[in-house]
Formats: structure tokens, C-alpha cells, sequence
């Protein structure tokens, strides 16, 4: 299968592309530039384009028979400016998506973050799918605004549409800043690691997972024209950050402490954020 890629050297985007190829198919990416590169290792290189989600074309979609839209501006704990994130992540992601539509593809993959739903994780034990969508910040707000504009547009013109929105991703490539990627540095250093208090509930996925989920989306028989197919991308086994801290502690056999409670808890922060997932 040939399978247009946006976002493949980022986190989530540089372990599609590396499972896509493992498995054989054939993979035309998009890059900013030509020094861009994944920041996983890869098998091969794919066939690289360059220019911004503005600059997609037709003609770069030839022969493709899936986009898989992972691109994506302002990913915690990045900020960027409010514009940025618009222009990105809304009016980019309609272009991938109208551009897709031009060039006759049918199905499209796009990645969603669970910090969509916002404030409606405090209705449930485990969110599901069809949640309202109340984000608390600027990046699930975009995130949010994309989704409503790719999923209408899938039912308007009968695109075959999946979209996954992904829970807490964790592995190689990973921006340093983010929770795993340091906690993984403290332990090879043998320093310590300071935290919070570590009693928010969260769903930990390996990106491995994440990407052979978003890859199976690519060839799933169940999804219909002009239906778009929302789901949750998680494991279905959630665990306070403190306990997944201890295990991932435990794995790097790291000499020194965990320290819970040495930082602040963020008065903004949801104390579960789990999703429900979906029966296959």
C-alpha cells in the first residue's frame, strides 16, 4: 500500500513511518525541509517531500491510497502562538483533508488528542468517544475545531474516515520536556526525580502501540463512506503517574529516588483522564 504521511519526524509520526516501512509499504512523507529527519531509527528512508501542510498538493498525493494526517503544532509541553495554532492544526488539516479529496483518495487517518475533551473527563470514569468536547487549553481547543471540520467534510464528500484521539503516548522520540523522556534521563543519570504528587490517573501507551493502531486503521474493513469513525486510542489499563513512575523506575534499575510531591500539582490538571475504548 502507498500511504501519504504528514507529521513523520515527529513523535508519533516518526514511529508510523518506521512501522509502516518495517511492513512493507510504501510511504511518500511530508517534511518542513531536507535536514528534517524522524527521530526514531527507520528501516529506509521513505520518499520525502518538502514544504509546509499549505503547500500539499495533488500531485504530490499520486497514487496514494491512504493519507495518515499525524502533523500537528503545539503538542504539550511545546507552546506556540495562538495563530500558529490555527493555522496548523485547523486551516492545515482541512487542506490535507480537501486535498486528499481532490486527488480521489478515499481514506484518510487523522490523530486526535484526548485533550479534546477537557473538562468532560470529570463526567466519567472512562471517557468515551462521542464525549462532549470542552478542552482546556489552546492546543485541544484547535485540536477540537480540526476534528469538527475534517469529520464534516468526510460526511459531505463520503470519505472513509478514521480518527483516533491518542491518551498518554510514551517511548523513543519523545520531547524531552515531557513527563516520560525526563523521568527516563533522571533514572540512566542516577539522579533523582522530583514530581507532583503523582495521583492523577492517566492511560500510558507505548507509541508502538499508537502506531500499529493508526496503521490498522489504514486497512480496517469496517469503515463507510461519508461515517466517520471515532475512537479512543488507548490500552484500557489505567494507573496513577506515581505507580507508572515506580514501574518505569523499576525497568531502568535506577539508583536514585523518586520524589513525589517535590513539584506542585497544576491547578488546571484533570485527576482522570481514562478512555473507554472501543470492543475489537
Amino acid at each position: 500500500m502507498r500511504i501519504f504521511l504528514t507529521g513523520a519526524t515527529g513523535f508519533i509520526g516518526s514511529n508510523v513511518l518506521a512501522h509502516a516501512l518495517k511492513a512493507g509499504h510504501e510511504v511518500v512523507a511530508l517534511r518542513r525541509k531536507a535536514s528534517s529527519a524522524a527521530v526514531v531509527s527507520l528501516p529506509h528512508e521513505p520518499r520525502w517531500i518538502e514544504g509546509t501542510l499549505a503547500d500539499l498538493s495533488v500531485c504530490d498525493l499520486q497514487d496514494c491510497a491512504v493519507v495518515v494526517h499525524l502533523a500537528s503544532a503545539g503538542v504539550s509541553p511545546k507552546q506556540v502562538p495562538w495563530p500558529e495554532l490555527v493555522e496548523a492544526n485547523v486551516v492545515g488539516s482541512a487542506h490535507v483533508v480537501a486535498t486528499a479529496h481532490a486527488a480521489g483518495i478515499r481514506r484518510i487517518v487523522v490523530a486526535g488528542t484526548c485533550h479534546e475533551y477537557g473538562i468532560s473527563a470529570m463526567d466519567y470514569d472512562a471517557i468515551p468517544a462521542d464525549a462532549a468536547l470542552e478542552p482546556l487549553n489552546l492546543y485541544g481547543a484547535s485540536k477540537a475545531a480540526a476534528y469538527q471540520l475534517v469529520s464534516a467534510f468526510a460526511r459531505v464528500h463520503g470519505l472513509e474516515l478514521f480518527y483516533g484521539r491518542i491518551f498518554s503516548a510514551y517511548g523513543e522520540g519523545q520531547y524531552e520536556g515531557n513527563f516520560w523522556p525526563s523521568l527516563r534521563k533522571a533514572a540512566l543519570n542516577g539522579q533523582d526525580f522530583p514530581m507532583s504528587s503523582g495521583s492523577q490517573i492517566r492511560d500510558f501507551i507505548p507509541v508502538e502501540a499508537v502506531g500499529a493502531e493508526l496503521l490498522r486503521a489504514c486497512q480496517r474493513m469496517d469503515l463507510r463512506p461519508g461515517e466517520p469513525c471515532t475512537e479512543n486510542i488507548g490500552t484500557g489499563y489505567p494507573m496513577t503517574l506515581l505507580a507508572f513512575a515506580q514501574q518505569e523506575w523499576l525497568r531502568f534499575d535506577a539508583s536514585g529516588q523518586i520524589l513525589p510531591g517535590a513539584r506542585a500539582d497544576r491547578p488546571d490538571d484533570v485527576e482522570r483522564f481514562v478512555p473507554l475504548l472501543p470492543s475489537h
